[in-house]
């Protein structure tokens, strides 16, 4: 596939607040947090800046409140050299807000609200936000709230009929509240991604391969069943693959799911192999889950070639390795192709 320009994003765009805590608390209990951080977030930003990464421009559409913490989201993404044109202030809501309880293991648990993301409206000057545009993606949570919803609507019908690549991003609340929209959505998209809870809800197959093979049945193109640690699962010439995971030592999940979306799609929209595609987004996932927090933390493309420099247990994983690492743009400009791993 020849890519044009850009790809077009539509979703969250959060303050997250995250606190290292040294174990989950009980039910009326104090938990201090050893530290906090704040930082970029949303899942739509996270994998806007996560594709600018990888030289792919996303032009971000969201929506922030007329506040502090609108302002500070505007200002961290032009400083990480982001469009800012296409992102709306309101004053109907407040800015989106989460804070993140992270526990030793690196698993988060998310408190917080999405506020001025449920008043996203179509944007001013679409012509502009649609030229050269090669991609669209979506995230479930744009059909939780009427106004997003409306606005998804638009996108998706202006791009697709301009021969645009669709892709969505489920995310939990989506798959349980609204799933039948989500199911109803499949047949017109390109590109599902579904964790394990996600795909229960939508399918109730608790079974990963099962669950994947109901999501095509119910119309999408392709499906990626992300798993974590455990890497991912893909239908590759009509049999679904496991495709291997990086270890590492995980410090903090956020974002880690949408750093792995950024790096699928940019390897699909450039012609690569869904293989290579897969095991290239569980490197960019496994180099997300080292460092704490998401948005302007998210993993550059010199500590994803370190992941994927990791020499993998099977022949097979390691021949494909070594072909994403030749084509990985950071590889091809410091020198290193996989050759001596």
């Amino acid at each position: 596939m020849i890519l044009r320009d850009a790809i077009v994003v539509l979703g969250d765009i959060n303050v997250d607040v995250l606190g290292a805590v040294d174990r989950w608390p009980q039910p009326g209990d104090d938990c201090l947090a050893s530290h906090l951080e704040m930082h970029l977030g949303g899942v739509a930003a996270n994998c806007a800046l996560a594709l600018s990464h990888w030289g792919l421009p996303p032009r971000l559409v969201g929506s922030v409140g007329q506040d502090d913490f609108g302002s500070f989201l505007r200002r961290t993404l032009r400083a990480h050299g982001l469009d800012v044109q296409w992102i709306q202030t309101t004053t109907a809501a407040m800015t989106g807000l989460v804070y993140i309880n992270v526990t030793p293991d690196g698993q988060r648990t998310f408190f917080g609200s999405r506020g001025a993301n449920m008043l996203v409206r179509k944007p001013q000057r679409p012509h502009a936000l649609f030229h050269r545009a090669a991609a669209l993606h979506l995230v479930g949570y744009n059909f939780l709230n009427p106004v997003t919803e409306s606005t998804a609507r638009y996108l998706h019908k202006s791009l697709r009929d301009r021969g645009a690549l669709v892709s969505l991003d489920v995310g939990p609340d989506p798959s349980r509240l609204v799933p039948r929209k989500i199911l109803h959505l499949a047949n017109q998209l390109d590109i599902l991604f579904v964790n394990r809870a996600e795909a229960l809800a939508l399918t109730q197959e608790r079974d990963p391969r099962n669950a994947l093979r109901s999501l095509l049945n119910a119309g999408a193109r392709d499906v990626v069943f992300k798993l974590g640690k455990d890497g991912c699962l893909i239908l590759d010439e009509g049999v679904i693959r496991e495709v291997p995971p990086f270890p590492v030592r995980a410090v903090d999940s956020t974002g880690a799911g949408d750093a792995f979306v950024a790096a699928f799609l940019y390897a699909r929209l450039r012609g690569w192999s869904p293989l290579e595609a897969a095991l290239t987004a569980n490197a960019a996932g496994a180099a997300a889950a080292k460092v704490m927090g998401a948005g302007e933390n998210l993993p550059r493309l010199r500590e994803i070639v370190r992941v994927l420099q990791t020499p993998l247990g099977n022949s097979e994983w390691n021949v494909i390795r070594r072909t994403v690492l030749a084509k990985v743009p950071s590889a091809r400009r410091s020198g290193t192709n996989g050759r001596k791993k």
